[in-house]
C-alpha cells in the first residue's frame, strides 16, 4: 500500500482507531461475499500500480508517489506476477 491501508482502502489518512475499526469492519462487510469486487477494487486504475513486481516498486519509490494513493496488492493475484 501507500502511506497508509486507510488511504488506499477509504480514501481517508491518519484515522483514529475508532473509525479504523469501524471502516474495517464495513470494509469486510462490503467484500466477504464479493471477491471479484473487491479484485476490481484493488486493480482500478486509480490506485493500481501493476505493471510488474519490480517496476511497481521503482515506481511507488519514486517521488512523492510512496504518499499518494498507489497499490501493487492486484499483482498478488496475478499468475507469475513476481517475475
Amino acid at each position: 500500500m501507500s502511506s497508509n491501508l486507510d488511504h488506499v482502502l477509504y480514501k481517508r489518512m491518519n484515522t483514529d482507531g475508532d473509525e479504523k475499526r469501524d471502516n474495517a469492519f464495513a470494509f469486510a462487510g462490503k467484500y466477504k461475499a464479493d471477491p471479484e469486487g473487491f479484485l476490481k477494487m484493488i486493480s482500478d486504475s486509480e490506485i493500481a500500480v501493476v505493471n510488474g513486481y519490480q517496476e511497481s516498486w521503482q515506481f511507488i519509490k519514486k517521488e512523492c508517489h510512496s504518499l499518494e494513493r498507489h497499490t501493487n496488492l492486484a499483482l498478488c493475484f496475478e499468475k507469475n506476477s513476481l517475475k
